[in-house]
């Protein structure tokens, strides 16, 4: 497998996927004429409750407030323990209340973005879950004594507290060590977004999620791949560190 990032074009970056043959698989582009939210993490405050739609409008720093959908509230944040079928809304959550989110799909023309509470922290062979307790192997690994040997390393790492972790598909063949040096270095910065949320004034920015040529290597770079192009020198040393 090949990757080649177009990066000299200072509007937009593009990285392609290429398989042995030389057939593109996979395709990305970020343009910078616009900014992205997607994976940024900010702390918000809730501007309304809207009990019929059984969510919550959350003003994060945007033109158009975003959407937090109950589902996507974790229990810390409820003012009142839920009872029974009928959610009081009004009663769980307080208008005002500030809110640490995450941008799970970002805004369109005529709606707000997408929010979670349920932060998700990718480092290079796991991410980190916190709010979870659940300890995981992606299912994209599909050698069950892969999938074995990675749940037994899983299961022996100490998950840090309050937090789950989903071991992923990039860590075939990587060590207890390494998974372990990746873990620590994901809740260590699980521990500054946090630091610095409760410091911060909402609404604001508190986390930006890389840049697309990095966030491509984080995610995809495996042994399978052979080869890395850049064009743009910048961007080349931020692919070898």
């Amino acid at each position: 497998m090949k990757i080649l990032i177009n990066a000299i074009d200072p509007e937009e970056c593009r990285v392609a996927m290429l398989d042995d043959a030389g057939h593109l698989e996979e395709y990305y582009t970020d343009s910078s004429l616009r900014e992205l939210s997607l994976g940024n993490i900010y702390k918000g405050v809730i501007q309304n409750i809207e009990p019929s739609l059984q969510a919550a409008f959350i003003n994060y720093g945007n033109d158009r407030n975003g959407f937090l959908q109950i589902g996507d509230i974790h229990p810390e944040y409820f003012q009142e323990e839920p009872s029974g079928r009928n959610l009081d809304l009004k009663k769980m959550l307080k208008k005002g209340q500030p809110v640490l989110v995450q941008v799970q799909k970002e805004p369109s023309e005529i709606k707000g973005a997408a929010l979670t509470t349920y932060i998700s922290l990718a480092g290079r062979f796991v991410v980190l879950t916190p709010g979870r307790d659940h300890v995981g192997v992606s299912r994209k690994i599909e050698n069950d004594k892969e999938r074995s040997r990675l749940r037994k390393i899983a299961d022996e790492l100490p998950v840090p507290e309050g937090c789950g972790y989903i071991v992923r598909t990039v860590a075939e063949g990587r060590s207890h060590k390494e998974l372990a040096a990746d873990l620590f270095q994901v809740f260590n910065l699980w521990e500054d977004i946090r630091f610095q949320a409760k410091e911060a004034q909402a609404p604001s920015l508190i986390y930006r999620e890389q840049d697309l040529a990095v966030k491509i290597l984080r995610d995809h770079l495996t042994p399978a791949v052979k080869e890395i192009l850049v064009d743009d020198p910048d961007t080349c040393l931020k692919v070898r560190d």
